[in-house]
């Protein structure tokens, strides 16, 4: 228990240093209204062909000014993180309820394999993904968006694009499953 304690103050501490306030409020459930244009897309979207996971790629590329790999690398890696932290049964859900979430989650980079020493944020994450599981899995995904050329702290932008998206009629029972599953993200 202790060190799960020590794990988080570390996480906590790290992402003050490394983010803004509105970030951090972002980061612990804060909201960012959507514009009245990203609503506008997103509606003429969903009404044009249902949800699917690959049509919040434009969105990523458009807001964020990042390539289609980016986002899609990014994107999966997300989708990914989501996957991992529910059930098996409800990543199948989730699969299902999302078409195209799998063929997303097959673009995200491999980084196992990464054997550079981390500093700031990623070093404190790797230090306490040692100890607990779910900081092992929030460390990968901070490395995921690195070996894309993203920074970590666009991880909450992706998930309030994503999140975004999914709400609405068509996309509620997916969006809370996603929300579940980005839970220490959102």
């Amino acid at each position: 228990m202790k060190i799960q304690q020590i794990s988080f103050t570390l996480v906590c501490l790290g992402l003050s240093c490394s983010t803004n306030a509105g970030q951090f409020d972002q980061l612990l459930g804060g909201t960012v209204a959507p514009t009245s244009q990203d609503s506008a897309v997103i509606a003429s979207a969903q009404a044009t062909s249902g949800i699917n996971a690959l049509e919040i790629i434009p969105l990523l590329t458009s807001a964020l000014g990042i390539d289609k790999n980016q986002a899609e690398g990014g994107l999966g890696s997300l989708f990914n993180y989501a996957k991992g932290q529910l059930s098996s049964g409800q990543s199948t859900q989730l699969s299902s309820a999302l078409p195209g979430l799998d063929s997303l989650v097959k673009t995200a980079p491999k980084v196992e394999a990464l054997a550079k020493p981390q500093s700031g944020l990623g070093g404190l994450l790797s230090a306490a993904g040692q100890y607990n599981d779910s900081l092992k899995s929030l460390d990968q995904l901070n490395q995921q968006f690195e070996a894309l050329g993203l920074k970590p702290e666009m991880i909450s932008q992706f998930s309030q694009t994503a999140m975004q998206y999914l709400n609405s009629p068509l996309g509620q029972q997916a969006g809370q499953l996603l929300k579940q599953g980005l839970g220490a993200l959102l």
